[in-house]
Protein backbone atom coordinates (compact mmCIF):
# COMPACT_ATOMS: atom_id res chain seq x y z
CA UNK A 1 0.00 0.00 0.00
CA UNK A 2 1.44 3.39 -0.94
CA UNK A 3 1.55 6.40 1.38
CA UNK A 4 -1.48 8.10 -0.24
CA UNK A 5 -3.66 5.03 0.39
CA UNK A 6 -2.25 4.74 3.91
CA UNK A 7 -3.05 8.40 4.60
CA UNK A 8 -6.63 7.94 3.40
CA UNK A 9 -7.13 4.82 5.53
CA UNK A 10 -5.56 6.44 8.61
CA UNK A 11 -7.59 9.62 8.19
CA UNK A 12 -10.81 7.56 8.08
CA UNK A 13 -9.79 5.69 11.25
CA UNK A 14 -8.92 8.94 13.03
CA UNK A 15 -12.21 10.56 12.01
CA UNK A 16 -14.04 7.62 13.64
CA UNK A 17 -11.53 7.02 16.44
CA UNK A 18 -14.20 6.48 19.12
CA UNK A 19 -15.22 3.28 17.30
CA UNK A 20 -11.89 1.52 17.97
CA UNK A 21 -10.17 -0.11 21.00
CA UNK A 22 -7.16 2.17 21.50
CA UNK A 23 -4.43 1.61 24.10
CA UNK A 24 -2.13 4.18 25.68
CA UNK A 25 1.48 3.75 26.78
CA UNK A 26 3.50 5.89 29.19
CA UNK A 27 5.82 6.99 26.38
CA UNK A 28 3.01 9.14 24.96
CA UNK A 29 1.80 6.55 22.45
CA UNK A 30 -1.80 5.89 21.46
CA UNK A 31 -1.89 2.55 19.64
CA UNK A 32 -4.35 0.52 17.62
CA UNK A 33 -3.88 -2.99 16.25
CA UNK A 34 -4.74 -3.11 12.57
CA UNK A 35 -4.88 -6.89 12.21
CA UNK A 36 -5.47 -10.00 14.31
CA UNK A 37 -1.91 -11.30 13.87
CA UNK A 38 -0.54 -8.17 15.59
CA UNK A 39 1.71 -7.50 12.60
CA UNK A 40 0.47 -3.98 11.80
CA UNK A 41 -0.16 -1.28 14.36
CA UNK A 42 -1.19 2.37 14.08
CA UNK A 43 0.58 4.80 16.41
CA UNK A 44 -0.54 8.33 17.20
CA UNK A 45 2.09 10.17 19.22
CA UNK A 46 1.24 12.48 22.11
CA UNK A 47 4.45 13.63 23.82
CA UNK A 48 2.43 15.48 26.50
CA UNK A 49 1.26 12.06 27.74
CA UNK A 50 4.81 10.81 28.26
CA UNK A 51 5.83 10.25 31.89
CA UNK A 52 9.30 11.71 31.23
CA UNK A 53 11.74 12.05 28.35
CA UNK A 54 11.39 9.07 26.00
CA UNK A 55 13.53 6.23 27.35
CA UNK A 56 16.22 4.53 25.30
CA UNK A 57 14.92 1.01 24.67
CA UNK A 58 14.88 -2.04 22.46
CA UNK A 59 11.94 -4.21 21.35
CA UNK A 60 10.78 -7.84 21.30
CA UNK A 61 10.36 -7.49 17.52
CA UNK A 62 12.02 -6.07 14.43
CA UNK A 63 9.90 -3.38 12.81
CA UNK A 64 9.55 -1.01 9.91
CA UNK A 65 7.89 2.32 10.74
CA UNK A 66 6.30 4.57 8.13
CA UNK A 67 5.52 8.18 9.01
CA UNK A 68 2.02 8.85 7.70
CA UNK A 69 1.71 12.42 9.02
CA UNK A 70 3.77 14.74 11.21
CA UNK A 71 7.44 14.38 12.03
CA UNK A 72 9.64 12.31 14.31
CA UNK A 73 13.28 12.01 15.14
CA UNK A 74 14.59 8.48 15.62
CA UNK A 75 17.72 8.34 17.78
CA UNK A 76 19.89 5.21 17.71
CA UNK A 77 22.34 4.42 20.51
CA UNK A 78 25.45 2.26 20.77
CA UNK A 79 27.69 1.49 23.71
CA UNK A 80 30.63 3.88 23.82
CA UNK A 81 33.10 4.33 26.72
CA UNK A 82 33.18 8.08 25.91
CA UNK A 83 29.39 8.37 25.70
CA UNK A 84 26.80 9.71 28.12
CA UNK A 85 26.04 7.63 31.21
CA UNK A 86 22.62 5.96 31.49
CA UNK A 87 21.06 3.66 34.03
CA UNK A 88 20.31 0.40 32.21
CA UNK A 89 17.52 -1.95 33.25
CA UNK A 90 17.20 -5.45 31.82
CA UNK A 91 14.24 -7.74 32.30
CA UNK A 92 12.54 -10.72 30.73
CA UNK A 93 9.62 -10.13 28.39
CA UNK A 94 6.42 -9.66 30.39
CA UNK A 95 8.24 -9.26 33.72
CA UNK A 96 9.45 -5.66 33.92
CA UNK A 97 8.92 -5.48 37.72
CA UNK A 98 11.87 -7.87 38.24
CA UNK A 99 14.60 -5.96 36.48
CA UNK A 100 18.37 -5.88 36.97
CA UNK A 101 20.13 -2.53 36.74
CA UNK A 102 23.61 -1.28 36.03
CA UNK A 103 25.09 1.67 34.15
CA UNK A 104 26.19 1.99 30.55
CA UNK A 105 27.68 4.76 28.41
CA UNK A 106 26.00 5.41 25.08
CA UNK A 107 26.57 7.61 22.04
CA UNK A 108 23.82 8.52 19.60
CA UNK A 109 22.96 9.37 16.00
CA UNK A 110 19.69 11.03 14.98
CA UNK A 111 17.53 10.93 11.87
CA UNK A 112 14.51 13.21 11.36
CA UNK A 113 11.67 11.78 9.27
CA UNK A 114 8.54 13.32 7.77
CA UNK A 115 5.40 12.07 6.03
CA UNK A 116 6.23 9.27 3.60
CA UNK A 117 9.59 8.43 5.20
CA UNK A 118 10.28 5.07 6.78
CA UNK A 119 12.93 3.43 8.89
CA UNK A 120 13.78 -0.09 10.06
CA UNK A 121 14.71 -1.04 13.59
CA UNK A 122 16.06 -4.45 14.60
CA UNK A 123 14.79 -5.85 17.91
CA UNK A 124 18.09 -5.56 19.87
CA UNK A 125 18.96 -2.05 18.62
CA UNK A 126 18.64 0.64 21.27
CA UNK A 127 16.72 3.74 20.23
CA UNK A 128 14.39 6.49 21.36
CA UNK A 129 12.04 8.59 19.32
CA UNK A 130 10.79 12.14 19.68
CA UNK A 131 7.69 13.28 17.83
CA UNK A 132 5.74 16.40 17.01
CA UNK A 133 2.34 16.10 18.75
CA UNK A 134 -0.14 14.24 16.55
CA UNK A 135 2.49 12.46 14.47
CA UNK A 136 1.05 9.26 13.00
CA UNK A 137 3.04 6.16 12.13
CA UNK A 138 2.23 2.64 11.00
CA UNK A 139 4.60 -0.07 12.10
CA UNK A 140 4.95 -3.55 10.69
CA UNK A 141 6.30 -5.91 13.30
CA UNK A 142 8.18 -9.19 12.93
CA UNK A 143 8.43 -10.93 16.28
CA UNK A 144 11.56 -12.87 17.13
CA UNK A 145 12.78 -14.95 20.04
CA UNK A 146 13.93 -11.99 22.17
CA UNK A 147 13.82 -13.06 25.80
CA UNK A 148 15.31 -9.98 27.44
CA UNK A 149 14.50 -6.30 26.98
CA UNK A 150 16.58 -3.24 27.82
CA UNK A 151 15.53 0.26 28.91
CA UNK A 152 18.10 3.01 29.55
CA UNK A 153 17.28 6.26 31.35
CA UNK A 154 19.23 9.20 32.67
CA UNK A 155 20.30 8.61 36.29
CA UNK A 156 17.43 9.53 38.62
CA UNK A 157 14.75 9.48 35.90
CA UNK A 158 11.51 7.66 36.75
CA UNK A 159 10.73 4.20 35.38
CA UNK A 160 8.55 4.38 32.27
CA UNK A 161 6.52 1.21 31.82
CA UNK A 162 6.20 -0.37 28.40
CA UNK A 163 2.82 -1.85 29.31
CA UNK A 164 -0.33 -0.67 27.52
CA UNK A 165 -3.64 0.21 29.14
CA UNK A 166 -7.01 1.07 27.66
CA UNK A 167 -7.18 4.71 26.57
CA UNK A 168 -10.13 6.74 27.83
CA UNK A 169 -12.58 8.25 25.33
CA UNK A 170 -11.33 11.73 26.29
CA UNK A 171 -7.69 10.75 25.65
CA UNK A 172 -8.59 9.21 22.28
CA UNK A 173 -10.53 12.34 21.26
CA UNK A 174 -7.76 14.74 22.31
CA UNK A 175 -4.86 12.81 20.78
CA UNK A 176 -6.58 11.94 17.49
CA UNK A 177 -7.78 15.55 17.10
CA UNK A 178 -4.13 16.65 17.19
CA UNK A 179 -3.31 14.02 14.56
CA UNK A 180 -6.12 15.16 12.26
CA UNK A 181 -4.57 18.64 12.20
CA UNK A 182 -1.71 17.08 10.18
CA UNK A 183 -4.27 15.99 7.56
CA UNK A 184 -5.73 19.46 6.93
CA UNK A 185 -5.52 20.27 3.25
Amino acid sequence: MDIDHSRALVRTILEHAADYPWVLQDIGLLGLRLDERREFRLHVWAPAYSIDDPPVHDHPFDFTSTVVAGELTNVRYVEDPDGVEFQRARYTVGNEDERRTDTVRLSQTSTTLGAGDRYRQRAPELHSSHQVAGTVTIIRRAFDETRELTVCTRPGAPWVSGQSRAASPAQVKEITAAALEHFAD
